[in-house]
């Protein structure tokens, strides 16, 4: 079902209580994407909480009713008192009315109330407008046209607040833009896959077993090619290597077993660099940044889109090659050595997550690897709009995020190949 409702746009919003301070309040409304804020009878606690289904609007503030907050408590000089008022017909120099400083004592020149004592109650106002969640976009649209305010909130049949939308909100879903709240995706050897947890678009589902299946091979030829180092250096290295003893301690000192730790890595991360995935990969990452940027889904804006992304599984593998590093094959100096390695896999996985996706699982994305990350994404949004709320049988959930697939092609590729290995051996060694 596609975007119809006013109540389907509804987000939440930073909100406040009649109590709140007026500081509170003004850094409320620096955050709040769509310049209102709400005041409700309760404290609430996010999106979809019972909390704030629970909730009732007592008034509205938008950023021009803090100007309210200067009249009540900004002194004024003698200049404006009353008699400054009769000689400009009831006004100040400045334009404004005698009734603009109620709040002051103008005798005095003095504000009668002091900031930090203004409270959202002071500001706010009381008469608040609303767009019933029934209401159809295009009617959504007429009450904005009747209000000025950017955004209004919106209340289900029982007068119940169910978020705030804005006029961009509804012309965003009348013209089939609206962007799904958070987007993930997958390179494959088919191309770029996308998803939103939900939906999907891009490269199909044997795309993300083939993706499983590469990295494997990946994993298997570095094992394979550092087996064979150390075989021209020394058969006993080589034949312990190709027994499967790799990252085991393979001497006393452990020097060999760090040297087998890190080269086992590197030529990992070579041969991805090596594959054409690896622009695709960062196709991937580019049009994922585009659509989170709201930029046109075209190749002049997603190519000037970084390589590496924040939320890449890349930064797993760099969290546990951290920890692997401190805790397995580096000696332990002393008690503080474990403080060291959490401390350096805190501070530092996120740096090097990026640094290895820059180096070695993307590089620059060809005009056609580009051009399968726009593909996908538009799929997807093509797909959100039309079924924003679709949710998948429960057996087919963890499809949607190609987590299941990805692994299942990863583990018929290690036992495969490593069968396969095992044979070869039984055969031309045993």
């Amino acid at each position: 079902m596609p975007f119809s409702r006013a109540g389907q746009l509804a987000r939440y919003v930073p909100t406040a209580r009649l109590t709140d301070s007026i500081g509170l309040v003004a850094e409320n409304l620096r955050s709040s994407p769509h310049g209102v804020l709400p005041v409700l009878d309760r404290i609430t606690f996010g999106e979809g909480h019972p909390s704030e289904r629970q909730a009732r609007v007592l008034g509205l503030i938008d950023i021009r009713d803090l100007s309210r907050a200067t009249q009540l408590a900004a002194p004024v000089s003698a200049s404006n008192s009353g008699a400054g008022f009769s000689q400009l017909n009831g006004f100040d120099s400045n334009g404004h009315s005698e009734n603009d400083y109620g709040g002051l004592d103008l005798e005095n020149g003095e504000a009668i109330t002091a900031f930090e004592e203004l409270t959202a109650r002071d500001v706010m106002r009381s008469d608040v407008p609303h767009i019933p969640s029934i209401f159809s976009l295009q009617n959504a649209l007429l009450t904005f046209d009747r209000y000025d305010l950017p955004a209004l909130p919106v209340l289900d049949e029982a007068g119940q607040y169910r978020g705030v939308v804005s006029r961009a909100d509804v012309i965003a879903a009348l013209g089939n833009n609206v962007r799904p709240p958070m987007v993930g995706g997958m390179a494959t050897p088919l191309g770029v896959w996308l998803t939103n947890g939900t939906l999907n678009g891009g490269a199909p589902p044997l795309g993300l077993f083939l993706s499983g299946l590469t990295l494997a091979s990946c994993l298997f030829a570095s094992q394979i090619v550092l087996a064979l180092i150390f075989w021209m250096i020394n058969p006993v290295w080589g034949g312990a290597a190709f027994s499967g003893r790799l990252g085991m301690a393979l001497d006393s000192t452990q020097t060999l077993n760090v040297v087998a730790f890190f080269g086992h890595k590197l030529l990992f991360l070579l041969a991805l660099r090596a594959l054409p995935m690896a622009g695709i990969h960062a196709a991937e990452h580019q049009t994922v940044h585009a659509l989170e940027r709201g930029l046109p889904l075209e190749i002049e804006y997603v190519e000037k889109m970084p390589r590496a992304h924040p939320r890449c599984g890349t930064n797993l593998l760099a969290i546990a090659s951290i920890m692997t590093i401190g805790f397995v094959h580096l000696p332990s100096v002393d008690p503080e050595w474990a403080v060291v390695v959490l401390a350096a896999t805190f501070f530092g996985w996120r740096s090097f997550g990026t640094l290895i996706q820059e180096h070695f699982t993307t590089r620059p994305a060809s005009k056609k690897q580009l051009q399968s990350g726009i593909k996908a994404a538009r799929e997807l949004m093509d797909k959100y709009q039309a079924q924003p709320f679709a949710q998948p049988a429960s057996p087919f959930r963890l499809l949607n995020n190609g987590m299941i697939l990805s692994i299942l092609g990863m583990w018929c590729g290690i036992f495969g190949l490593q069968w396969l290995l095992d044979g070869l051996v039984a055969r031309f060694v045993g």
